[in-house]
Parts: C-alpha cells; sequence; structure tokens
C-alpha cells in the first residue's frame, strides 16, 4: 500500500495517518490542501476524564451536559464533580474550561484539590442520606469510606484548603436545608429538626442563629417582610418574568420539573430567591405561594402551588 492510499484511507485515524506521512516523509503532505486536515482533524475523538469544582447537585449536571454537548463533546460519564468525555481534538481544554466558568464551574487538576471538591460532594450526600433516615454512621465514618482515606487526613487537608473545618461545613449545609425548608412554610419547626436529624428544636434554633446572625423569628419576619412586596399574584408573576424568572417549575413527587427544558431537578438543591404569599378571593381557593427559584447557571423560574396551610 502507499503512503497515499494509507492516508486516504485513514480519515477516522487522524494520529495514524500522521504518523504516517511522517514515516514516507513530510513531501508527501504537499498534494492535500490545508483544509483537508482541518477537516480531518475535526473528525478524530479523544477520551479525557474531567474533574469539576462547584458541581454539586441534579442542576450542575444539567448545566454542564448541556455546555458540553454544544462544544461537541460526547459524555461517557457525568455524575457530580466528575465528567468522561470524547471531544474532537480540535477541541481544547481552554476552550471548554473557558465554557464552563461563565457558570461558576472549574476545571481541577491538582489531586489535592479533586479530593476537596469530593468531599464537598460526600457533605452533601451524608446530609441528604440523614434527612432520608438512611444514614447509620457518623459523617466522619461515612467521609472515610466513601474516599477510602483515613478521616485525620481529609479533616486536615479540608481546613488547609477551605479555612474551615468539615464539621462547619455539614452545618451550613444543613442550616441553608433548613432555610429553605423555612422558606416552603409547610413544616414546624418542630417538624423541620426530626426531619433533619437534630435533637431538639432548642439545638436547631441556636445553631440557625450562629450560622445566619439571625433567630428563626428573626428570619421568618424577614420572609413575611418579602411577601408585602406585590398587591396581586398576576403582578408579582409579571414582575418576577421581567426579572429573569422565565421557566415555570411544577411538583413531580420529591422533586420539580421543568417542563420546558425536560428536566427534574433536586429542591435541596435550588436556592429560593425570593417567596411571596397571597390570600385568593375565593376563600375555597386559600392561599397561593409564588416561589422564585433560581437553579445556577442561568436557569431561573417559578413554582407556584396553591392551598398551602399557615
Amino acid at each position: 500500500m502507499s503512503a497515499y492510499q494509507a492516508m486516504e484511507r485513514s480519515e477516522d485515524h487522524f494520529p495514524e495517518t500522521l504518523l504516517c506521512a511522517i514515516s514516507y516523509g513530510a513531501n508527501i503532505l504537499a498534494p492535500y490542501p490545508h483544509s483537508y486536515f482541518i477537516n480531518l482533524k475535526a473528525k478524530v475523538m479523544i477520551s479525557i476524564n474531567l474533574h469539576i469544582k462547584n458541581m454539586v447537585c441534579s442542576r450542575c449536571i444539567f448545566v454542564i451536559k448541556s455546555e458540553l454537548k454544544v462544544l461537541g463533546a460526547n459524555i461517557l460519564s457525568l455524575e457530580l464533580g466528575y465528567a468522561s468525555i470524547s471531544i474532537p481534538v480540535s477541541l481544547s481544554l481552554s476552550t471548554i474550561e473557558s465554557r464552563l466558568e461563565q457558570h461558576g464551574f472549574e476545571l481541577l487538576d491538582n489531586k489535592e484539590d479533586v479530593l476537596v471538591e469530593e468531599i464537598k460532594i460526600a457533605i452533601s450526600e451524608y446530609a441528604h442520606n440523614q434527612e432520608e433516615s438512611i444514614s447509620e454512621v457518623t459523617l466522619s465514618e461515612f467521609l472515610a469510606r466513601q474516599l477510602g482515606k483515613n478521616y485525620n487526613y481529609l479533616s486536615k487537608l479540608f481546613s488547609k484548603h477551605e479555612s474551615q473545618t468539615i464539621e462547619r461545613k455539614f452545618i451550613e449545609v444543613r442550616i441553608e436545608r433548613v432555610k429553605q425548608l423555612l422558606d416552603y412554610d409547610e413544616l414546624t419547626l418542630s417538624e423541620i429538626a426530626i426531619k433533619l436529624g437534630y435533637s431538639s428544636v432548642h439545638y436547631l434554633s441556636n445553631q440557625f442563629k450562629k450560622v445566619t446572625g439571625r433567630s428563626v423569628s428573626q428570619y421568618k419576619q424577614h420572609i413575611k417582610f418579602l411577601h408585602s412586596k406585590y398587591d396581586s399574584l398576576d403582578y408579582a408573576l409579571n414582575d418576577l418574568k421581567s426579572q429573569g424568572f422565565v421557566h415555570d417549575f411544577t411538583r413531580q413527587d420529591d422533586q420539580l420539573e421543568c417542563k420546558q427544558l425536560d428536566t427534574l431537578f433536586d429542591p435541596r438543591s435550588l436556592k429560593m430567591e425570593e417567596v411571596y404569599r397571597f390570600k385568593e378571593a375565593s376563600s375555597q381557593m386559600g392561599k397561593s405561594v409564588v416561589f422564585a427559584i433560581d437553579t445556577g447557571n442561568n436557569v431561573k423560574g417559578v413554582l407556584v402551588e396553591s392551598h398551602i396551610r399557615n
């Protein structure tokens, strides 16, 4: 087989084609226009693994998947903090990094940075397990098992990189969930304490004030203050839409669905920017509640619910 024949039969094997060209001498490239090699290069795919910072929830997976597809990548495996993809050789890592940085993500190449991110993800997973009453071990035991490392090592590494302890991070994750449940106004504080595994309401209240600087009652007053911003449900929805809350969310069991995006979101991973309550004209309708939701990464919308009890 001649060098030219080898090249013509190797369009799906660009690296091998170049090796063939080198073996026979660079002068054989002369008959081929530059555009031939550009098109040939675009066809070649290579597999790479990405470790991604700040990818901590289902909405992050959705955004990462969408952005990588736009760049021409094939998704081989995608989970929190990690993606395995195949990309055209023409697509540079810096291009991927720049695209993801627009959404608050960061590519990690340092082993310690990767492990710190894995610790954060594991902390969130442990908090979720606690809420679902499926965690029968301590946080330290869970992290050691999950990450296959000695907990003392994990603790020192995390404090070194984050300037806070693992325990403090876990407390902050729990308090963010408490705030979210208070925003929903569907559970009493006692019910929230039980749901999240607090030993008592008193303990929850003290921890809440230490983290937020407000008591639970002060936080509830703040929420009520926000409720007075709009006179009607329609006015609230129109104004929120003008602010970019353009997607509509509905409940699907224990998740929120955005039909426009054909995507399910875990409520624990969403940020409730604002909450407004309205008394309907008909007493039969009861209350309507509008949740202004920011999923992060340029996806914002509203959830409207009725018949919410006091």
